[in-house]
């Protein structure tokens, strides 16, 4: 998995996502407001924001690193 490679590298962190159409393995990024996103389909400028932890599947790192939400109740 090339993903493993480049997170012990670079430290970059990966989620996989899927959704009715495909899946996918994406490198997690933060926006200067903090917001945690990642591109779906980068070549046609597709991103999607992580807002919980159960929307993804955490590959590289803890979703409690990017994701500081309360657990449900």
């Amino acid at each position: 998995m090339i993903y493993k490679v480049l997170n012990k590298a670079f430290g970059w962190d990966y989620i996989g996502w899927k959704n009715s159409v495909a899946s996918g393995v994406a490198r997690v990024y933060v926006d200067g407001a903090g917001r945690v996103f990642y591109w779906r389909y980068k070549h046609t400028k597709v991103i999607d924001f992580i807002t919980e932890r159960k929307t993804v599947v955490w590959l590289t790192c803890p979703p409690e690193k990017y994701i500081k939400e309360l657990e449900d109740t």
